[in-house]
C-alpha cells in the first residue's frame, strides 16, 4: 500500500496506515479518521482464514463511521471444482464476512476481480470494481529494443502449479512456427522453487524453448526487463487476474498478456478493465495466436500509471 499512500498524500490527503496482522494479539483502538479504507483478505487477518476477533473488533469500533471495504480476496470454495473441505471452510468464512458487512455497513464495497464481484453479487452484496495497480514503477533508463530473432516472453510473479502448462506449450509452439521466431522465456525477479516452477521448466525443456532467470532485481531493473519483452504470461486464473499486482505491472508496461479461463466464473460476469481491453489473450482461444501477432504489429502502448489511476478512482468513489 506504500505506492497508493504516497500518491494520495501527493494529492493533498493525510493518510494514516494501520496494519492489522494475524500475530497482532489483543487489539485496543483505531486512530480517528474521516474515512476508513479496509483492505480485506481472510488469510492476511488470520492464519486459518477465520479472523473472527479482528472483525468483531472492527465492527464495534467502526459503528456509524464512513467505511470503504475493499476485497482483495473473499471466502474460499466458491467455485465449481472446490472440494468438500474448501466448501466447508468457505461456508464459515462467508457467514463471518457477511455478518461483518451487516454490522459495519460500509458505504462503499469494492473488489479487483470478476470472480469476487460475481460471488458478492450472488450473496446480495452490491460491490463495484476497483483496479489493483501494478507494483513496479516505470524506469526511464531502459534502452530496450523488441526487435530481433527471438520473441521474449516474461513470467513475473509466482508460476502457479495448477496452470495448464501443456496448453501453454502448444500455444507457444504454434506462435513460434507462425512467427518464425525462437521463444525466449524470461523468469523475472525472485522465483520460488516449487511445483509451479518445476512444471514451467519441464514445459520449456520439452519444447526446446530458451530460458533465462534474472534472480532478484531492483524495481528499475524489473521495469527495464519488462520493456524488453514482447509478451507476458499470467498463471493467475483469468477470472481473478485483477488481484495480481504482477500481472498489472506487465499490462501497465504495455505488454500483451496470456491468461487461461478455467471456467469458474460465468462468461457474462467476466471483464477486462478498460485501459487493457485489447491486451489480454486466452490460451484456450484458438484465434489468440493470430490476434496476438496482429497486436504486436502496432506501436507499443505507453506506460499506464495504475497507481495514479486507482488513487483518482478512490477519490471519485468517496467524494
Amino acid at each position: 500500500m506504500e505506492l497508493i499512500t504516497q500518491e494520495l498524500e501527493n494529492l493533498g490527503h493525510e493518510i494514516e496506515r494501520y496494519f492489522i496482522y494475524k500475530e497482532c494479539g489483543q487489539l485496543t483502538d483505531l486512530p480517528e479518521a474521516d474515512l476508513y479504507s479496509i483492505q480485506f483478505a481472510p488469510y492476511a487477518y488470520a492464519s486459518n482464514g477465520m479472523p473472527k476477533s479482528i472483525l468483531n473488533f472492527l465492527s464495534n469500533k467502526l459503528k456509524n463511521k464512513k467505511i470503504h471495504l475493499n476485497f482483495h480476496e473473499i471466502w474460499v470454495g466458491a467455485y465449481p471444482r472446490a472440494n468438500w473441505k474448501e466448501r466447508g471452510i468457505g461456508w464459515l468464512q462467508k457467514n463471518l464476512i457477511l455478518g461483518f458487512i451487516n454490522k459495519c455497513k460500509p458505504t462503499w464495497i469494492t473488489s479487483s476481480n470478476a470472480a469476487a464481484l460475481d460471488r458478492l453479487k450472488q450473496a446480495g452484496v452490491p460491490a463495484m470494481f476497483l483496479y489493483l495497480f501494478g507494483n513496479m514503477p516505470y524506469s526511464s533508463n531502459s534502452k530496450a529494443t523488441t526487435k530481433g530473432q527471438t520473441l521474449k516472453v516474461a513470467f513475473f510473479g509466482t508460476p502457479y502449479a495448477d496452470f495448464p502448462y501443456d496448453i501453454l506449450g502448444g500455444f507457444f509452439s504454434t506462435l513460434s512456427n507462425i512467427s518464425g521466431k525462437k521463444l525466449e522465456i524470461i523468469l523475472i525477479g525472485r522465483q520460488r522453487e516449487d511445483a509451479g516452477s518445476d512444471h514451467l521448466y519441464s514445459m520449456c525443456k520439452k519444447n526446446d524453448f530458451l530460458t533465462e532467470r534474472t534472480g532478484e532485481l531492483s524495481t528499475d531493473l524489473i521495469s527495464e526487463q519488462l520493456q524488453e519483452c514482447l509478451l507476458g504470461v499470467s498463471t493467475t486464473p483469468y477470472d481473478v487476474i485483477g488481484k495480481s499486482g504482477a500481472t498489472a505491472a506487465m499490462l501497465e508496461h504495455g505488454l500483451p498478456v496470456l491468461a487461461y479461463d478455467d471456467g469458474d466464473t460465468p462468461q457474462e460476469s467476466l471483464f477486462i478493465p478498460d485501459p487493457f481491453k485489447e491486451q489480454i489473450f486466452l490460451i484456450n482461444d484458438h484465434s489468440s495466436v493470430e490476434k496476438f501477432l496482429q497486436y504486436i504489429e502496432k506501436p507499443r502502448k505507453s506506460f499506464f500509471d495504475g497507481v495514479a489511476h486507482t488513487a483518482n478512482k478512490m477519490l471519485e468513489l468517496v467524494s
